[in-house]
């Protein structure tokens, strides 16, 4: 029986053949090219495998696949799965299990695979820096992942229902195909040599100045040529630092969760194991509602606790703030940039009060006259938000009066 390394290899070698025979680039990375560069070999531990193409190629490689692949090999991603969310593109054997019991998405395919990054611009050479995920299209990625959701306990069934009309709802919209269009805009790079029109470039979570990509390299890997920034030692030290040959790459394990087969299809396994897969997740489902029930009380719990600190907080400010003082503090002129400074030493820990307490959604009061002190101090120093927040927070259940 393979073991799940070897079976990467072979996709890895697959996708350098299609590349070298394509014309088109690609390089290893993340901490297996890390450790396969240093050792010559891939170890043998359950982390994920990566390559990364700039986004025009992969555009490519993925067209060929689809045209060209055999019935045990799969590509996916979001050009062929409107539900798929991760911005890397799947490359895997359909013959080949690595299936995570209490996945709840819509992925299609669940074999031994390898994941293809885009390049991603960064940092142009007129100095705009690239936002690949805007805010809209973050809010949208959120979106889409609970959409996603798959629920089975019968409890949720009105999840499920509300799911269903929103997914139908956002189709319609044509939500699927704007997200992956709105993203290939931010981010498009098109061919290898486009990369060096930029000063840097993003790598999955890294980021790298274009000239240590500018040319590519091949290294034998477990007698597998596989492609490298030519400038090798510099690539790896902008990627992990100086002594990036000491680093500790620990051993990813096997979480007792994931079902590994190099020999069974994931089709097969899912069909063969579908009550004992729905028996899981329901489990699972009723562990995370069990969970919650808990988070709940010791929500409330935790509530009262920083109630009763609040209410000693504010007896404190109430023995202090005497009408004699308040006379006093009444007496400043809070437009004038000293006496505001003055002031406000006196009335800055009500304030910092205020605001921690208005992180968890509560709030006290000293009395009239030193709320409406407080109303202008805040008002004059910008606190708005503040402002708003206390006012809402006095009609609500943790208010001290």
């Amino acid at each position: 029986m393979k073991t799940k390394q070897e079976i990467q290899l072979e996709l890895l070698q697959e996708i350098d053949e299609i590349c070298t025979k394509n014309n088109l680039k690609y390089i290893f990375v993340e901490q297996k090219a890390l450790y396969a560069y240093l050792n010559r070999t891939l170890n043998d531990d359950y982390r994920m495998i990566a390559v990364a193409m700039t986004q025009g190629d992969l555009d490519r490689f993925c067209e060929i696949c689809t045209n060209e692949l055999g019935d045990d090999r799969y590509i996916e991603g979001t050009f062929n799965n409107p539900h798929f969310i991760p911005i890397y593109v799947s490359y895997g054997n359909r013959n080949t299990t690595d299936l995570d019991t209490i996945y709840r998405g819509k992925n299609i395919h669940r074999g031994i695979r390898i994941r293809i990054y885009p390049i991603m611009k960064y940092l142009g050479r007129d100095g705009k820096v690239y936002k690949g995920w805007g805010k809209r299209l973050r809010k949208e990625r959120t979106l889409r992942r609970l959409l996603n959701k798959q629920v089975e306990h019968e409890k949720l069934g009105y999840m499920r229902t509300g799911l269903r009309v929103l997914n139908g709802a956002y189709s319609l919209t044509g939500g699927g195909t704007r997200y992956y269009k709105e993203f290939k805009k931010n981010i498009f790079i098109d061919k290898w040599e486009d990369i060096q029109d930029y000063c840097k470039v993003r790598i999955v979570n890294k980021y790298f100045p274009t000239e240590v990509l500018k040319d590519i390299t091949k290294i034998e890997i477990d007698g597998v040529e596989l492609s490298f920034p030519k400038d090798t030692e510099e690539y790896f030290i902008e990627a992990y630092g100086k002594n990036f040959r000491e680093k500790s790459i620990k051993s990813k394990k096997l979480r007792n969760r994931v079902v590994i087969d190099t020999e069974i299809g994931y089709e097969k396994v899912i069909a063969d194991t579908k009550d004992i897969l729905k028996e899981i997740r329901t489990t699972h489902e009723e562990i995370i509602l069990k969970r919650r029930e808990v988070q709940h009380e010791n929500d409330a719990v935790r509530n009262v606790w920083r109630l009763v600190r609040m209410t000693e907080k504010q007896i404190e400010f109430q023995d202090y703030f005497t009408d004699d003082k308040i006379d006093e503090l009444e007496k400043f002129d809070l437009n004038d940039e000293n006496q505001f400074e003055e002031a406000y030493e006196e009335i800055g820990p009500v304030v910092s009060a205020l605001r921690r307490y208005a992180k968890f959604g509560m709030t006290f009061s000293i009395n009239p006259r030193m709320d409406s002190l407080i109303e202008k101090v805040l008002l004059i120093s910008g606190n708005e938000k503040l402002l708003n927040n206390i006012k809402e927070f006095s009609k609500k259940e943790y208010f001290a009066e």
